[in-house]
């Protein structure tokens, strides 16, 4: 059970937590609408980033959503979902290797749509996780 209660607004149980403020759930739904309608991602890719983050942050909801595959066959994603576990991992800080080892599948524009898709990705799990989000409501 949530933390909190669960607002009008809002289309599943994560979004509702958002609804409390109307004008926040919107932003940030127009944000994520964003990431999936103008990133040069594959949509596979985006998915085994956002199942990565959903598991190790433990948001309910999110995890619920998907597993994440266990063995990644294209290094592309492979790589991207390494990146993105790494990141998550508060106490690593991300070095220059780390970017060196994105530019092999990835050029500067796409690093940087990954990069901040995986951050959005990680507030979004973290609010869900804190605030105890149910897998539905």
């Amino acid at each position: 059970m949530a933390y909190i209660s669960y607002s009008e607004n809002g289309d599943n149980p994560l979004t509702k937590l958002l609804g409390h403020n109307p004008i926040l759930l919107k932003n940030w739904m127009t944000l994520l609408d964003s990431f999936y309608e103008n990133c040069n991602f594959d949509p596979s890719l985006q998915e085994e980033v956002r199942k990565a983050i959903a598991y190790q942050i433990g948001c309910t909801y999110c995890m619920s959503h998907g597993c994440p595959t266990e063995v990644i066959q294209d290094p592309k994603i492979a790589t991207a979902v390494v990146f993105a576990r790494k990141v998550i991992q508060t106490q690593k800080q991300i070095t220059e290797s780390d970017i060196e080892l994105l530019k092999n599948y990835f050029n500067d524009k796409e690093i940087s749509e990954l990069s901040s898709f995986i951050c959005y990705g990680l507030g979004l799990a973290r609010f869900g996780a804190i605030l105890n989000v149910d897998a539905t409501a």
